[in-house]
């Protein structure tokens, strides 16, 4: 099954508290790359091209080593 997408809900309405601090925290370390946490990126992101699915709560992408 693959979710529909939801526009009208904002990119951090559905995840939990921990991953918001999660995220927070990367940001405040110095993490330069992008963090997606909106519902449509991952979506995108949540399937292989195989049956199975699995939303992840956010997705990051480092900019460079140091972010890693």
């Amino acid at each position: 099954m693959i979710a529909s997408l939801d526009s009208r809900s904002a990119p951090f309405e559905r995840l939990g508290t921990h991953y918001l601090r999660f995220l927070e925290a990367l940001k405040t370390r110095g993490f330069e790359g992008e963090i997606a946490p909106d519902y449509a990126q991952r979506t995108v992101l949540s399937t292989d091209n195989s049956i199975y699915q699995r939303l992840p709560q956010a997705a990051v992408f480092p900019r460079h080593a140091e972010d890693l």
